[in-house]
């Protein structure tokens, strides 16, 4: 809202309080699109004690196999402090566990317990309410085709790459 709107006391959205050159540009729009998702992850979460980033831990864990700190935290983004905070909060929690690796004696292997696995789907189920709720707007052409766009921005995008995939 500007000073104007403020002392008017007229309502600006936010949408319309940034500058173009940030309201229409696609990677700010998915930066910004990305946290209101996450937050809404973590709000939802929160009923049972969890994050989305412990989520996506146990999911890991659960689904693949037991990975070591580095692994998780390469495979989501989390850098190795913030990790081991989560892996510290998840152990006391008695959702993982750390074992020695049986090849590399300087690492540790995060496995789930019994009642990690349990909270895994409980989390996923929230997960899938937290989608719907926050793709509510979209149809379900527009979800299955923003799912297959973001799928395809998986991949860093080739050297000198240009739109429409061209090269220049």
């Amino acid at each position: 809202m500007t000073e104007q709107g403020r002392a008017s006391g007229a309502a600006e959205p936010e949408r319309e309080a940034l500058p173009p050159s940030m309201r229409d540009r696609v990677p700010f729009l998915l930066y910004r699109a990305a946290e209101l998702s996450h937050s809404l992850a973590n709000d939802m979460l929160a009923r049972i004690q969890l994050t989305a980033r412990q989520a996506g831990i146990l999911t890991l864990v659960t689904e693949r196999e037991p990975m070591t700190q580095k692994a998780l935290g390469a495979m989501l983004r989390i850098d190795r402090t913030t990790m081991v905070s989560l892996i510290d909060d998840l152990e006391s929690k008695g959702y993982v566990v750390r074992r020695r690796h049986p090849r590399d004696r300087r690492a540790f292997l995060v496995q789930p317990t019994p009642s990690g696995r349990a909270a895994k789907v409980h989390a996923i189920a929230i997960l899938d309410e937290q989608q719907d709720r926050f793709l509510a707007r979209l149809t379900s052409a527009q979800r299955q085709q923003l799912g297959a766009l973001l799928k395809q921005l998986q991949q860093p995008p080739e050297p000198g790459a240009t739109a429409g995939g061209e090269a220049r």
